[in-house]
């Protein structure tokens, strides 16, 4: 017995001087997360706003908290779950409890804040996958201070994203009444899996999400290559949201139909008169809106996907 507490409090000060030296984290309380990257801190509360909710730069740092503040007001974060999150509404030293912590994780070295937590009944196994376009990277922080898995993402359906290694496929679920589920590498056994503690993806609420692998700028009558990765997202009630460059852009769309881009097939999706993009079969997207950038060209997308968008376009599934 005095062993095993010993090593939850091992656990706990490791948790707690983890903390110290991130600079990404994530907060989770009931409705909504906070996300560090150095001194800079967003919220999110998915269910109220598709985009971030406030930004906040950490001005102060203790034992405990991490100190945030805002035109509005200050806020202080903690670093181990047990504390509270305490808001400064005036600015005048009035904290007040404002939300407690469900989880907090580090080690997070993405930016996009796309997490999908599990436990898998003991605290030392309780980790999460990070997802970059197609790549997806496990993490148990308080087993490995580095990356303790990579997956492929090789297929998906209406409930789960399908995952492969060298030796498991792992069924990571999109809604959080369902739990990851593991399979040896050839699908011959179930070899358990995790239960589901939170997912925080901001777009796993649209039905649509494109990936693409790299992106180019026209510049002098040509694409030169300017990044890589982007993400279009979007639904079937005018909200789409464009992920490029580490930025994420929101817009209210106007319409969508099957049209054409240099006489071969594409959809279009349009803004405005002067903002559309247009996605084709051969996997790319054409970007046409001056806020991210006129005339960026994002490949390595997902044909599958275009299919599925243009049969229900064709059937009247696809409903504005």
């Amino acid at each position: 017995m005095k062993q095993k507490i010993l090593f939850t409090l091992l656990l706990t000060a490791f948790a707690t001087l983890s903390a110290f030296a991130q600079k990404s984290m994530l907060v989770a309380y009931n409705g909504g997360y906070f996300v560090k990257n150095d001194k800079e801190w967003s919220e999110y509360r998915p269910a109220d706003r598709a985009g971030r909710w406030s930004s906040y730069k950490q001005y102060k740092e203790s034992e405990e908290f991490f100190y945030l503040k805002n035109k509005k007001c200050r806020v202080a974060i903690p670093k181990i779950e047990k504390d509270k999150i305490f808001i400064d509404r005036e600015k005048e030293g009035k904290w007040e409890v404002v939300y407690t912590p469900l989880n907090i994780y580090t080690l997070c070295p993405e930016s996009e804040g796309v997490f999908y937590c599990y436990t898998a009944g003991d605290i030392a196994a309780r980790g999460y996958f990070v997802r970059d376009n197609n790549i997806w990277r496990e993490y148990r922080p308080l087993m490995k201070r580095s990356r303790w898995a990579e997956f492929k993402q090789c297929d998906e359906n209406k409930n789960f994203f399908i995952v492969e290694s060298e030796h498991n496929t792992v069924y990571i679920p999109k809604s959080n009444d369902k739990n990851f589920i593991i399979k040896k590498k050839d699908n011959s056994s179930w070899q358990g899996g995790y239960t589901t503690t939170a997912i925080y993806d901001r777009s796993v609420k649209y039905r649509y999400n494109f990936y693409f692998q790299q992106t180019l700028t026209a510049k002098r009558k040509k694409f030169e290559e300017s990044g890589e990765n982007a993400r279009v997202s979007f639904d079937n009630k005018n909200n789409l949201v464009i992920a490029v460059d580490g930025k994420h852009y929101y817009f209210t769309y106007t319409s969508i139909e099957i049209s054409e881009l240099g006489g071969k097939e594409a959809i279009l999706i349009t803004i405005d008169k002067k903002n559309r993009l247009y996605l084709t079969d051969s996997n790319t997207c054409n970007v046409e809106c001056k806020e991210i950038g006129k005339n960026r060209l994002f490949i390595g997308g997902d044909s599958k996907l275009y299919n599925q968008l243009k049969a229900a376009l064709l059937s009247g599934t696809f409903c504005l």
